[in-house]
């Protein structure tokens, strides 16, 4: 479905140097002057170095680390968020991927679920007739078919996550990326959605990229785990119970060993 190839992504820590050398880029550039990405400026930093990885059909590929470790600049990467200069993302042209990073945007709190439900849709590219079509699907899985002629501004922050997410679903992607997005909303719905995207990749040509620190959500959805540290991937396997234990012995540097071999038991006592 998707290969990642030597993949770098570099930023710099103040805006003023990002600025100045985004414009003496362009100027070598327009002087057929090629810039060494590879090189680093006063103040930048590598947030990716040398990321190799193939996603497959079928999969639901977890990709876990401590925070700073790579792992939504590389989502973004994938989902054609930010500029790729160094690197490959090989994939069909026509695969389309639908990218969740916050539910909540772009959504209007003075309009209704309805009209925020084409807005939303709109966003992912989703013309009225399509919408339309999924009107019924979106009413369903949302469970908010009596609620969307009220303002959106008078729903709750799980209603909210409810209809964002229903809608993000009605796209069918052949990738479908979750960076996080199901932080908010009820249990209840929360397994509704897991449940959902289980069943989702049994179909041919689908595959999901589910971004999280949640062990019992990645324990329970994935079937394949990246561990990202300071911009690397460290460890790659099928054993997600195998990927969660080196994730934690190895990124959780802030927690003392008492810490880590308390979450350690706990992801080896866990039952799936």
């Amino acid at each position: 479905m998707l290969s990642v190839r030597s993949l770098h992504k570099k930023f710099s820590r103040d805006i003023k140097y990002n600025l100045f050398y985004g414009m003496k880029d362009l100027v070598a550039d327009a002087f057929g002057q090629a810039p060494n990405y590879m090189q680093l400026r006063k103040k930048e930093f590598w947030a990716l170095r040398n990321i190799n990885f193939d996603l497959s059909e079928g999969e639901i590929l977890g990709i876990v680390g401590a925070n700073g470790s790579g792992k939504t600049t590389l989502m973004r990467l994938v989902s054609r968020i930010y500029h790729l200069e160094v690197g490959q993302i090989y994939g069909k042209s026509d695969h389309k991927i639908t990218a969740v990073f916050a539910l909540g945007i772009g959504m209007r709190p003075l309009f209704t679920g309805r009209e925020n439900l084409y807005i939303k849709g709109s966003m992912y590219g989703m013309t009225k007739e399509e919408i339309d079509a999924k009107m019924t699907f979106i009413e369903e899985f949302s469970e908010l078919a009596d609620q969307l002629d009220r303002p959106l501004g008078n729903y709750s922050s799980g209603m909210r996550a409810r209809l964002a997410f229903a809608i993000a679903l009605a796209t069918e992607p052949d990738i479908f990326i979750i960076d996080e997005a199901l932080a908010v909303g009820d249990s209840v719905f929360k397994t509704k959605c897991f449940d959902y995207l289980k069943e989702y990749v049994k179909r041919p040509g689908k595959a999901v990229l589910f971004v999280s620190n949640h062990i019992r959500k990645v324990l329970k959805v994935a079937t394949r785990v990246l561990v990202m540290k300071k911009g690397q991937i460290i460890y790659d396997s099928t054993d997600v119970k195998a990927a969660l234990n080196h994730y934690i012995l190895h990124c959780l540097d802030h927690l003392d060993e008492d810490q880590q071999q308390f979450k350690l038991k706990r992801v080896q006592e866990y039952d799936m």
